[in-house]
């Protein structure tokens, strides 16, 4: 069906004459009766009528006449128009009667129409009068002219309005077909809900999804039904609306209209109707139209309703029906159009008949007076030009400038905005400011007029439309034929319409609001790129005098705060309405203004933004934003963002509060190399505890990442060679085909393709610039293209020297570079190079060395050549001229040069031969190189296989087939060497991008492998599942690794990602238990091996290892974290110094099964199964006394007075200060003690559980049981853990299930808490607040990308878990601090993560994360480069002896420990002094 029109409506709206001093021209376009006024007269004063019918203005002039008034001014000001009906007198326009109106000053204007106003209503009152004191006039009709101005109601005019869109024909049509219905099956008395729909209005209009939601948001909100959840999927969305028809009943049944089939949008394969309901209710009718040509749909409509009778064809309609139709509107106003002036309409009318031109000639001549002068331009001919036309007369009323802006706003915002929108961002366009401002209304808040977003929606009644969005109502056009005319004449501009968007992003960005002020000026240039970080900055900076003179012409523009969600109480985040009107046009208005920053810190780096997206059931849509935000930006941050939230989609989906932590935990390892995503750490950080209330601080997951892959062919033997290019992912492949293809990688799309007529290539090489694309074949020529163009430039004959060629056969090209303006090639045993110019395709000169060429390379400027041969030799050239400048001669002269590294900062050459030996020397003077270093690496058999050169980091790599070789270039020495297995060898490798690790692939092997520079350590081996890797490549623009594989397959890796996974320090083997420090700065980890590992809490890097004789099997700190006490299973103890890592003190002679450490941090515990344990000082090793008894799992009191333990059926309490028992707590005979705990603010108390499942109280210093609780049968099978809060009322109790056992060792009663799976390990809170376990995975779960086990957080008062963390390796220890419930975690593989508890009720006070390392990383320069680990082993002789009873001390012990200058003294104290 073709764009509609209504018909005219009945109810003809009414419209108000502007103020007397505004409006200025409202007499042209507005018919004003006799007893219409202009509004705008003083109270009390009579008014200056605006038209007057032709009896009473003739019958007042008269009386003026007769009174000897001058009526000269009536005359003048009124003049007669027969178009009304009946004809009257109508005021003047004072643009056209006062003199030099548009340029006069306004108080002049003001005087001048003051002076006629008053005459005009003087003659008025006088003639009036008297007509009324003759009769002629009766009192009611004199009324009209002498009340007061004020008293009158307001100038208004009747005349017809347009809402075409959603009042067209079809509805007319429709109307007539419900209305029977309604009438005959449903009764008169029914109330019908009508539902209307014009598909194609908007972009959003055309969508299927949409479509059905609006219409499905619709009646529910009619029949006050509620929606749980709008689906996903579009089929239950479509049955989702089945069931809504159900709701009409026969009181209020329900009619629904869709417009324009036609143009739904292909997607979901809406055109082929399948969504519509194939049966009806009795209650509903849907009414549908479309085009009768278009995609089949009238057909298919056939197919679903056969019944003819159904269908109504809407015929175009003739002329003279639409010059009735017009003429009958026109009379209905009391207007009517002249003789003259009707030839011309129906000349009008005869070119098109639509009904949305009717409607557009209408309103033009509604306007005609009867002496208005028209001809054949009067009117248009086409819908086209009417509407221009309409469009131009908008902006002679009200401003070109002003409607030019306020139209272009509305018409590229994506769904159109609200009054208060369109407001908002006039009063932020300076340009429309500057039009309509004058200077000395400049003042704070600067804004326009709201009356003239009024007055546009009113000249554009109709056509300007308002629709309801998501309980929004915004401006829209009625069609798609405004649109695009609208579109055409005020957003044809690119300058303009990028500013437009900009603007527009501005305002949905929030970035004036909150009091926050914009430079007024009133030239166009005012659309700087905004960066929001500006007018945030927590500590403004003093202003500079540039500053304070912006902030003087700086204005409040008043615009709204721009959150994504509005929240109703902040103590409920989840219950929250979203923003939609900034949902649905940011991301829009971004990515068109190209404001690629704010669209990825404001948008897709926000974390409000992704949880509303998610919450509201948004996550494709928010995948596909960052998908969009990446093709416009290529950051790769963004790519890396996308396939995280891919990889955590279930467990989002399945509980969206802990998307903050899921998202840390995985953007954590690879920040320091994608350092764009920290805004999105600190976003997490800030919002994310509002939800979760788990904050991860250092995440060790590792990073899982697969590559962009491109098939190139069958086999990698058809590659000939792959070039990188500036853009990351474009590459160029050549084929031995001779086939040159530019790819794609990412969307695999085959861009350019160069054919090199059949000629079998060798290799191609690209100029820097990319301008020039060289190729080299067996025809010993060079063909130059233009890269860009794909087009052959020239083609150039290599030739050799005299005696040049390979004996029995032809010489080919043997290789060739590339300088800035040159080629250079050379032939197979040739002692000449070719140089060509590229730019005019011919040779210059050939290059005469001493003997075989093997490389060339070019400096860096272009203007040296430096020509490496046979015997070690390399030869120096100017390329300008061709001049040999010198040759210098390694004295390695036993192979040949294999390749030259020119590094042109600090005026250095190296060589490098075949068998990896290495010559330095000095180019500073370029004609006598002098030789600075020789590096000789022959005799190792090994064969260099590549070389890459790293001037950043200052560093050479040489990779040989068996080893690969690191030589610090400041120094000239080799840093490190590694070398391959026996039977291994390396196809290639290369430096990440900050020199710490080695990316390397191995023959016959399908990995690439990440190296640790300073350890050795084999971090990561990442699978190419293509095939065994045969070449890599790197792209130093973009820090990229190309890889081939065997099967042709080209493989895209990002080293800054690969190199992330060596940033995760791990031991190597699973973590058994760890320490943290009191001031919890630093956490030590044992793994069963000789070492202890010191951790840095922030940074998460091991800063010491302390290498034992042994296996270490005990380790105790001190509070402060200085000392350490260890011992390992070669029987000797170990006391550390923590910060300088030396072994200050050794103990041999006992085996320990525990060691204690007293809470005043003087005296040890050493507890020994085979021989008696000691109780010794930590300061000097003395011992203290001996303990006899054998103790299990045994606690020291905090009060240093008793040592706690069990053996047997006996909970022992032992003084440690004899040794001896001092209480005792004997079970009966087959009763054992299970578990026991000390209470913590009870220290004379201990709660044990005995093998009968009874929990006991026990008094240590009276000896006697407190308490009593029975615990069910069975309870103890499964004992997995046992937990005591600090006030000994409650206990923990976990048994290996899916439960928490809460005891109330207080009224005995035992709660059940279901938790989120098996639980593994429990710890509780030191002020018995919150429970954190770690639970595995129910096995009936979906996979969940890995997820080996969860981490949570409960809040016990209320049993809530306030947070939860997937954990994506096997954990092997937990642990929680004690001070600021910091969490953590040791794992299989030899890694540790920490985390930290911040509950919303305490996030004010202990939010403390912004602190930690891996947000401070990127900032702090310092912080970026790893500290080097300190490796310190153990005293080879022992200080002490212990024997059975007594300790031997060596000549050479120290005597002290440390210095804490103490008296020596034999028994334990209370004294909290702390060792230095």
């Amino acid at each position: 069906m073709p764009e509609q029109l209504e018909t005219l409506k009945n109810n003809n709206h009414r419209k108000s004459s502007g103020d007397d001093d505004d409006d200025d021209d409202c007499s042209t376009s507005l018919c004003l009766s006799s007893s219409q006024g202009l509004v705008g007269e003083k109270y009390g004063s009579i008014r200056v009528p605006g038209e007057v019918e032709a009896p009473e203005f003739e019958m007042i002039l008269d009386a003026a006449v007769e009174a000897g008034l001058d009526t000269h001014v009536l005359e003048e000001w009124y003049c007669r128009d027969e178009n009304a009906v009946p004809p009257a007198y109508y005021l003047k326009p004072k643009a056209q009667m006062l003199k030099n109106y548009q340029n006069s000053v306004r108080s002049e204007n003001d005087k001048a129409w003051r002076n006629v106003s008053e005459e005009i209503k003087r003659i008025f009152r006088r003639s009036v009068l008297q007509l009324q004191e003759k009769g002629t006039m009766k009192p009611p009709q004199a009324k009209k002219f002498l009340c007061s101005g004020m008293k009158a109601t307001p100038c208004i005019v009747l005349f017809s309005v347009v809402a075409f869109s959603c009042f067209t024909e079809l509805y007319c049509t429709s109307k007539i077909c419900a209305y029977t219905w309604l009438q005959t099956e449903m009764g008169p008395e029914t109330d019908p809900v009508v539902i209307v729909r014009f598909v194609g209005s908007s972009e959003f209009a055309t969508n299927l999804r949409t479509l059905l939601q609006s219409i499905c948001e619709q009646i529910a909100i009619n029949y006050r039904c509620l929606i749980h959840f709008l689906p996903n999927k579009i089929q239950e969305m479509t049955e989702l609306l089945v069931n809504l028809l159900g709701e009409s009943s026969f009181q209020r049944p329900l009619v629904i209209i869709l417009d324009a089939l036609e143009q739904l949008s292909e997607a979901d394969e809406a055109r082929k109707l399948w969504w519509l309901p194939a049966h009806l209710p009795r209650t509903v009718r849907i009414v549908v139209s479309t085009l009768p040509n278009k995609h089949g749909i009238l057909q298919k409509l056939r197919c679903l309703i056969h019944d003819e009778g159904r269908y109504v064809e809407l015929v175009q309609r003739d002329r003279k029906t639409c010059s009735q139709t017009l003429k009958q509107q026109l009379l209905g106003l009391k207007r009517k159009v002249t003789s003259g002036q009707q030839i011309y309409v129906n000349e009008a009318l005869a070119k098109c008949t639509l009904p949305m031109f009717v409607n557009l000639i209408y309103r033009e001549v509604v306007h005609w007076r009867s002496h208005k002068d028209v001809d054949d331009r009067s009117l248009c001919s086409t819908v086209h030009e009417s509407i221009e036309q309409l469009f131009y007369s908008v902006e002679n009323k009200l401003g070109q400038r002003f409607v030019f802006r306020a139209l272009g706003y509305i018409t590229m915002a994506k769904a159109g905005l609200t009054e208060v929108e369109l407001e908002d961002i006039l009063s932020l366009d300076n340009s429309v400011l500057g039009d309509i401002m004058v200077s000395s209304n400049l003042k704070n808040p600067l804004r326009i007029s709201y009356d003239l977003v009024a007055r546009l929606k009113e000249e554009l009644e109709g056509y300007l439309v308002e629709r309801q969005v998501r309980n929004v109502t915004l401006m829209v056009w009625a069609n798609r034929h405004l649109h695009l005319i609208a579109q055409k004449l005020y957003l044809s501009n690119e300058e303009d319409v990028h500013q437009m968007h900009s603007l527009l992003g501005e305002y949905f960005l929030g970035a004036w609001s909150g009091g926050r002020k914009k430079i007024f000026h009133c030239d166009n240039n005012h659309f700087a790129s905004l960066n929001i970080s500006q007018h945030k900055n927590p500590h403004p900076q003093q202003p500079s005098h540039k500053e304070a003179s912006a902030e003087k012409y700086s204005y409040d523009r008043q615009t709204p705060e721009q959150p994504w969600v509005f929240q109703c109480n902040l103590l409920e985040p989840d219950i929250f309405f979203v923003n939609h009107r900034k949902m649905t046009e940011l991301l829009y208005h971004l990515t068109r203004s190209g404001r690629t920053d704010d669209l990825m810190y404001g948008v897709i780096m926000n974390f409000s933004w992704l949880y509303t997206m998610i919450k509201i059931g948004q996550f494709e849509k928010a995948l596909t934003d960052i998908d969009v935000a990446y093709s416009y930006s290529q950051e790769k941050e963004l790519k890396f963002l996308a396939t995280t939230l891919r990889s955590i989609k279930v467990k989002v989906m399945n509980n969206p509060a802990s998307l903050s932590a899921e998202l840390q935990q995985r953007l954590l390892p690879v920040v320091t190399s994608l350092p764009k995503l920290r805004h999105l750490l600190l976003e997490c950080d800030k919002d994310g505890p509002k939800y979760c209330s788990i904050v991860p601080l250092h995440s060790s997951m590792d990073v899982t990442y697969s590559p962009e892959r491109l098939p190139l062919c069958s086999s990698y033997m058809q590659i000939v060679e792959i070039l990188p290019t500036l853009a990351p992912n474009i590459v160029l492949v050549a084929l031995d085909d001779g086939s040159i293809s530019t790819w794609d990688v990412e969307s695999r799309q085959l861009l350019r393709q160069i054919d090199t007529a059949r000629s079998v290539v060798l290799g191609i090489r690209l100029t820097s610039d990319e301008k020039y694309l060289v190729v080299a074949t067996t025809k010993n020529t060079l063909l130059i293209y233009d890269n860009h163009k794909s087009c052959l430039l020239s083609e150039v004959d290599i030739k050799g020297s005299k005696h040049c060629g390979i004996t029995g056969g032809v010489a080919f090209i043997n290789g060739f570079t590339l300088a800035s303006h040159h080629a250079l090639a050379w032939l197979e045993a040739s002692k000449d190079v070719n140089v060509i110019d590229l730019l005019y395709g011919w040779p210059l000169y050939q290059f005469h060395c001493w003997y075989e060429v093997t490389c060339v390379q070019c400096s860096p400027d272009g203007m040296y050549a430096f020509c490496g041969q046979y015997l070690n030799t390399t030869s120096i050239f100017h390329l300008g001229t061709g001049d040999k400048l010198a040759t210098v001669t390694s004295e390695f002269s036993g192979g040949f040069v294999k390749s030259i590294l020119v590094l042109d900062t600090i005026h250095q050459m190296v060589m490098i031969d075949n068998e990896g030996s290495l010559s330095v020397w000095n180019t500073k003077e370029i004609t006598n190189p002098r030789l600075m270093e020789d590096y000789d690496c022959r005799g190792d058999e090994s064969e260099v296989v590549g070389i890459e050169l790293s001037e950043d980091q200052r560093s050479i790599l040489i990779c040989k087939d068996k080893s690969i070789e690191v030589l610090d270039t400041k120094l000239w020495k080799m840093a490190e060497k590694f070398k391959a297995k026996r039977a291994e060898r390396f196809v290639a490798a290369v430096l990440s991008k900050n020199g710490q690790s080695i990316v390397a692939s191995m023959e016959n092997t399908s990995s690439i492998f990440v190296w640790r520079r300073d350890s050795g350590q084999c971090m990561a081996s990442l699978i190419e599942i293509s095939g065994a890797i045969i070449k890599l490549i790197k792209s130093t623009h973009h820090n990229l690794l190309l890889s081939v594989a065997s099967s042709g397959v080209l493989s895209v890796w990002d080293i800054d990602i690969i190199t992330a996974m060596s940033n995760i320090d791990k031991t190597g083997k699973r973590i058994q238990s760890l320490q943290l420090s009191g001031r919890e700065d630093f956490v030590f980890t044992m793994d069963g091996s000789e070492s202890v590992h010191k951790w840095n809490f922030s940074t998460g890097f091991i800063e010491t290892v302390f290498k034992h004789e042994g296996l270490v099997e005990n380790c105790v700190l001190t509070s402060s974290g200085d000392l350490m006490v260890t011992s390992d299973d070669k029987c000797s103890q170990y006391i550390w110094h923590t910060a300088t890592g030396e072994n200050i003190f050794r103990i041999n002679g006992q085996k320990i099964s525990q060691l204690l450490m007293t809470h005043n941090d003087q005296f040890v515990v050493s507890l020994c199964e085979q021989n008696c344990s000691r109780v010794w000082r930590l300061a000097t090793g003395h011992k203290v006394c001996n303990i006899l008894v054998t103790l299990q799992n045994a606690l020291i009191t905090t009060a240093n007075t008793f040592l706690v333990g069990t053996t047997k059926n006996k909970l022992l309490a032992v003084s440690l200060w004899s040794g001896s028992i001092s209480k005792k707590f004997v079970c009966d005979d087959g009763i054992s003690i299970v578990n026991f705990k000390l209470i913590p603010d009870c220290p004379d108390f201990v709660v044990f559980i005995t093998s009968t499942e009874t929990v006991f109280i026990w008094s240590v210093a009276d000896e006697s049981v407190c308490r009593r609780v029975q615990l069910p049968t069975n309870f103890l099978k499964n004992l997995e853990d046992f937990q005591i809060s600090p006030n000994g009322k409650l206990g923990i109790v976990s048994k290996g299930d899916e439960n928490i056992n809460v005891l109330d060792l207080h009224s005995g009663k035992l709660r059940l808490v279901h938790a989120a799976g098996i639980i593994w390990r429990q710890k509780l809170s030191r002020d018995g607040r919150y429970l954190v376990y770690v639970c595995f995975r129910n096995c009936d779960e979906d996979d969940e990308a890995g997820v080996v086990s969860n981490l949570i957080v409960m809040r016990l008062a209320d049993g809530k878990s306030i947070g939860t963390c997937s954990l994506y390796k096997t954990p092997t220890f937990l642990c929680l601090s004690q001070r600021a419930l910091n969490i953590i975690i040791g794992f299989e593989d030899g890694s540790i993560s920490t985390y930290t508890v911040v509950d919303r009720v305490d996030a004010a006070l202990k939010i403390k994360i912004a602190t930690s390392n891996s947000r401070q990383i990127v900032n702090n320069a310092s912080q970026k480069v790893r500290p080097k680990c300190g490796n310190h082993t153990f005293k080879t002789i022992a200080d002490c002896v212990w024997r059975e009873s007594t300790e031997v001390f060596s000549r050479d012990s120290p005597i002290n420990v440390s210095d804490s200058g103490e008296p020596e003294t034999t028994t334990p104290t209370k004294k909290s002094e702390l060792l230095q």
